[in-house]
């Protein structure tokens, strides 16, 4: 194939980017072109990382006001049928020999990811901020995601889930644990320097710093994973579970906070024939 053409980093950034923002476009009947070609509208915040891509594929990749667009070339005529089997996008599994470069995870991550934190507040009134990585790929229909997301979990080493949107095909790609996140994003280090600015999306530490700025007047706390409760702790929960104690009781009880109960308590696992009060 053309593509086999491009280096491993050239494939990665490619093939993540037709998968995210990017399209290839059509050659239509009586068309003047003999081949298709790439398009990926931009805003202007994101200049800066269009010329990333471009940097690294300078002989695919040009930009033109706030598009980065390709000439018709062999290449995205050879690509189209593997990405529009149905003239409409899909995952092209064939093609993920290709995209075992860190390079693919951190475009796509670029692309149609974000990292969001939900914000809760405490007894202390302590905000406690808890990080999510999502991909919203919900163009895509949930078969094809949940293909995505087994080969994306074994090459890459994650743990990500198919979780319902309430758009597009109602399904998008997301972590649901603290520690998951945090092994999906050492997973993107050390990125580039000149992609400092995304910094706030691709470092927890620097993403948290935001957060305690904006939050003056709040000691901020982020959430740490289940694991850090002692063998002893699981033990007393489950045994004041089990005495009919309230989730606020075993809270003040183990010195946590009401929402770590919470969270531990829903991944706890008990005998089948165990049941809490």
């Amino acid at each position: 194939m053309l593509i086999d053409e491009l280096t491993p980093t050239q494939q990665a950034i490619l093939l993540a980017s037709i998968l995210g923002d990017g399209e290839i476009t059509k050659c239509y009947p009586r068309s003047r072109r003999k081949n298709n070609s790439y398009r990926e509208h931009f805003g202007e915040k994101q200049r800066f990382y269009r010329e990333w891509k471009q940097k690294h594929l300078p002989d695919l990749f040009y930009i033109r006001q706030n598009n980065s667009v390709s000439r018709s070339l062999p290449l995205f005529t050879e690509l189209y049928p593997y990405f529009y089997p149905s003239d409409q996008k899909d995952i092209p599994l064939s093609l993920f020999p290709r995209c075992r470069h860190p390079y693919f995870l951190m475009t796509l991550y670029l692309d149609d990811g974000s990292l969001i934190v939900s914000k809760r507040y405490n007894s202390k009134q302590q905000l406690i901020v808890t990080p999510t990585i999502a991909l919203y790929l919900q163009s895509f229909s949930k078969s094809s995601l949940l293909s995505f997301c087994d080969w994306l979990n074994h090459q890459f080493k994650l743990r990500f889930q198919v979780a319902n949107i309430p758009n597009g095909s109602g399904y998008y790609l997301r972590t649901t644990r603290f520690e998951d996140t945090m092994q999906f994003l050492n997973r993107l280090l050390p990125y580039p320097d000149d992609l400092i600015v995304f910094s706030y999306k691709l470092d927890w530490t620097s993403r948290f710093k935001i957060i305690q700025q904006e939050h003056p007047n709040h000691e901020v706390i982020s959430t740490k994973t289940n694991r850090y409760f002692s063998s002893s702790e699981v033990e007393q929960l489950i045994a004041l579970e089990a005495a009919g104690v309230s989730i606020q009781d075993i809270a003040k009880r183990l010195n946590r906070s009401v929402w770590s109960i919470y969270a531990k308590h829903s991944t706890i696992k008990r005998p089948r024939n165990e049941s809490v009060t």
